[in-house]
């Protein structure tokens, strides 16, 4: 019972037939469809025989009907089913007749006279009678009309009779070694076919044709020299008898690998058999590794890019990484967060190729070596059970390593894989998750451990989770252990991640910190910026202030519309291996006693610190914070809750959008207004008055600067708190207290304003920027900006200059633009 309920499920898998929820209906999807009442005792029978026909017979299901009329006969006269030679379903070849298990012997008897009444009408050439337990099976056609015993065969021929020949035969070299490029379009034809026609989504495609590949391989692997691979079409076979072969093969894969696939192979015949056709010709065993890894990175990143970008990390970085941080075959390696196992393939290759190195002339030597690192040493944990069985099918493509691969969370404290130790591990390679938010009742994420357990998160109800994974990671590693990791540039620079920058400063001795582009991970669905980091977790013989190597990469070889773009890392990685680099190439080293207070990791602060002293040291003039220029606090504005909103009330209020990149402030703009109430609640704070000089804090614009003019005409306005205010008085530092304070407050307002324009100003407030996708600025950045002090006249006649060429600016004149622009960054020159 259990052996035919299989084979009905494997009938539906194939889509030859369908039994509806209820079980009161099947229908045949033959060469011609039809449904019948599936309580009927005769139909199970029928249902099995056309199931063996096609699976054991191999005879094509689209050559196969149901209730064939049958002439000569009576006007009832319909054969159970028929098996046609021909496509058209003009040729009768074989004509069944099922009865139910419990027919009478005369019952029986009758039933085999009636087949044969049915047969030689149709010119069969075969008749099978079946009550579901018992199989008999006559020539018909040639035998004589009466002939019922010398006339019985033992079986049905398979395939009509016919042996298809197979032009694949191992031993003959007849499969061919490709490229990445190739492989990747034979990947994404072979995806294509799959998920055509609406059956399976990208993903169940991307799963399907994963166990398609499996069962290559090991038809690679295990097919006898001199024998025909059973991954092919022969010349004679139907999609039914390649998709049955290319099952058992898959069956056969998985009973030695039960960890990557749990599941059947889904797809129907046709598609198997598409799929076969695409990949038969290719050698997936001998094709170069490099090649295989690049052709399935590719097709994983057409296939979940977008929907599951965030679990696979560029090459470029991958490469980067691993190269920055050498690992060798007596690391013991973990990628907790390992996605589609990129770090871990890349690694693996890395080690290969020292190997290789190493033992060059022993080939003997180089597969064990191999053999021991991939199946020993090398560790992941992953999420997402699709994603782990990618980053699995990953390294079986690269030969191997899939072993230690564990489905679940790497924050829990239990594993299933006994390899999965804290403090064992030799080095970690790994982008965890970011921006997400852990709580405690997030038993997914957090498995059997809580928030509790956790240092950087004790007492809170959530945690960040790349707060969490650079502590797991610390646990995982034993002391001299390094630590490769893709850091969101909020846990390096943000004051709120003070405490978290303290922990990595007093568990591990970080070596390199690398700032990527914004762009980074934007095509896998990300828009944080972040930064590669290398480390090693503290032991007894660690220098504590160590310089670390600082370093941003504004190219890594593909833009942001990831077309191939040049490649700052190469060189940034030679530069930290030789000690070499310049402030001018964005290189620094800063020594942990030089951290400051907030101790800030991000490479942009730390370069630009020297680039601005440098700047500041040309200025022959004194200078003072924009704290001490401000007349009165800096403060940030305020909108109603939720947000300002168009149309509501009659006060317009200033938002980001409506400050010009030139400087100007235009309320028209896309208008927005507050309540009269609110107006009047909130003036004190957040009134804009003429001479406000206007400061972006956050946002994709932070840093942007604007002035309300004198002139605003009007009188009520407000503006939100994504904008900080300053006010400037009438005196500066060192300044005489002026007779003329009106005059002498506009000259001051428009000299900060228009410095804060300045490439000086902007490089300030660059440096003070903290956070990930877009960052900001908090009100202490005020205290941190530096403004030169010209003397009284000397300012009046360049902010008078700045007035003449910004004016001009303003209406659009080129030259003069070019003329603002040169002025405004040769401040340093003033007075020389």
């Amino acid at each position: 019972m259990n052996d035919r309920r299989d084979l009905f499920q494997r009938g539906q898998d194939s889509g030859i037939l369908t039994i509806d929820e209820d079980g009161n209906q099947v229908t045949y999807h033959l060469g011609r469809e039809a449904k019948y009442v599936w309580s009927d005792p005769e139909e199970p029978v029928r249902a099995a025989m056309i199931l063996s026909l096609v699976f054991n017979y191999q005879y094509s299901p689209l050559r196969m009907e149901t209730e064939v009329r049958v002439p000569h006969r009576t006007p009832g006269g319909l054969a159970d089913v028929v098996v046609f030679r021909d496509d058209r379903r003009r040729d009768p070849f074989i004509v069944v007749e099922a009865t139910a298990p419990d027919t009478s012997a005369s019952g029986a008897q009758q039933k085999i006279e009636q087949l044969f009444g049915y047969a030689n009408s149709l010119a069969s050439e075969y008749g099978i009678y079946t009550n579901g337990s018992t199989n008999r099976v006559w020539r018909v056609r040639g035998e004589g009309g009466l002939e019922r015993e010398h006339n019985e065969v033992p079986d049905l021929p398979v395939n009509y009779g016919q042996v298809p020949s197979y032009q694949f035969v191992r031993g003959t070299d007849d499969l061919i070694v490709v490229d990445a490029h190739k492989l990747a379009q034979v990947f994404d034809k072979c995806h294509n076919d799959l998920w055509s026609g609406g059956r399976f989504s990208p993903i169940e495609a991307f799963d399907e044709i994963s166990k398609l590949i499996f069962a290559k391989l090991y038809d690679e692997q295990n097919t006898e020299t001199e024998s025909p691979y059973g991954f092919q079409w022969g010349d004679r076979e139907t999609d039914i008898m390649v998709a049955s072969r290319v099952r058992e093969l898959y069956q056969s894969a998985r009973l030695g690998e039960p960890d990557i696939f749990s599941a059947e192979l889904r797809s129907e015949p046709r598609k198997i058999a598409n799929v076969v056709k695409n990949l038969q010709h290719i050698s997936l065993v001998r094709t170069d590794p490099d090649a295989k890894g690049r052709a399935f990175e590719q097709f994983l990143g057409e296939v979940f890019r977008g929907r599951l970008g965030q679990y696979f990390t560029r090459r470029e970085i991958v490469e980067f990484l691993v190269s920055l941080a050498e690992p060798t075959k007596d690391d013991l390696l973990l990628d907790p967060a390992c996605g589609s196992g990129g770090f871990l393939v890349y690694a693996m290759k890395h080690v290969f190729d020292g190997i290789e190195t190493a033992y060059r002339g022993d080939d003997t030597a180089i597969l064990r070596h191999k053999l021991q690192y991939a199946q020993k040493r090398v560790f992941g944990v992953e999420i997402n059970e699709t994603i782990a069985r990618a980053a699995m099918m990953d390294m079986v493509i690269n030969d191997d390593g899939h072993t230690n691969i564990e489905i679940g969370s790497s924050l829990k404290t239990q594993f299933d894989n006994d390899g999965l130790v804290d403090g064992k591990f030799t080095m970690v390679l790994t982008n965890p998750p970011f921006g997400d938010n852990v709580k405690n009742e997030q038993r997914d994420k957090l498995g059997d451990a809580e928030l509790d357990d956790y240092e950087l998160a004790k007492g809170k109800k959530s945690s960040k989770s790349e707060v969490l994974f650079i502590e797991r990671c610390c646990r995982f590693l034993g002391e001299g252990g390094k630590m490769g990791m893709v850091v969101p540039s909020g846990v390096l620079s943000n004051p709120s991640e003070k405490k978290t920058r303290m922990f990595l400063l007093s568990k591990f001795c970080i070596h390199a910190i690398v700032s990527l582009p914004e762009f980074a991970f934007r095509k896998s669905g990300s828009g944080m910026k972040t930064s590669v980091m290398l480390a090693s977790k503290r032991a007894g013989g660690h220098p504590e202030n160590q310089p670390i190597f600082m370093a941003i990469a504004d190219h890594i070889g593909y833009d942001a519309t990831a077309r191939p773009d040049r490649n700052d890392l190469p060189p940034i990685r030679d530069a930290y291996k030789e000690g070499s680099g310049e402030i001018e190439d964005k290189v620094v080293r800063v020594r942990k006693s030089n951290l400051g207070n907030s101790f800030r990791l991000d490479p942009l602060y730390h370069y630009l610190r020297p680039v601005i002293q440098r700047r500041f040291e040309s200025i022959p003039h004194p200078d003072a914070t924009l704290a001490q220029l401000a007349n009165g606090p800096i403060l940030s504005g305020k909108a109603p809750e939720g947000g300002a909103t168009y149309s509501t009330g009659s006060i317009p209020i200033i938002l980001i959008g409506h400050m010009g990149a030139d400087g100007t402030v235009n309320v028209q703009r896309d208008p927005c207004f507050v309540e009269e109430e609110f107006y009047e609640t909130n003036k004190n704070r957040a009134a804009v008055q003429p001479l406000d000089i206007l400061i972006a804090k956050d946002g994709a614009t932070t840093g942007k600067v604007a002035l309300v003019p004198v002139d605003f005409g009007v009188s009520k306005c407000l503006f939100n708190e994504h904008i900080f205010r300053v006010k400037v008085g009438d005196t500066l530092p060192g300044d005489k207290k002026p007779s003329d304070s009106q005059t002498w407050q506009e000259v001051n307002t428009r000299y900060v304003f228009f410095f804060l324009k300045s490439s000086l100003g902007q490089q300030q407030v660059e440096r003070e920027i903290s956070g990930g996708a877009q960052g900001g600025i908090t009100k202490t950045f005020v205290d941190n900006i530096r403004v030169p002090i010209l003397p009284p006249n000397k300012r009046r006649q360049w902010v008078a200059e700045m007035e003449e060429r910004y004016s001009k600016y303003l209406q659009g004149v080129a030259e003069s633009r070019r003329q603002y622009i040169r002025l405004s960054k040769a401040l340093d020159g003033v007075g020389q």
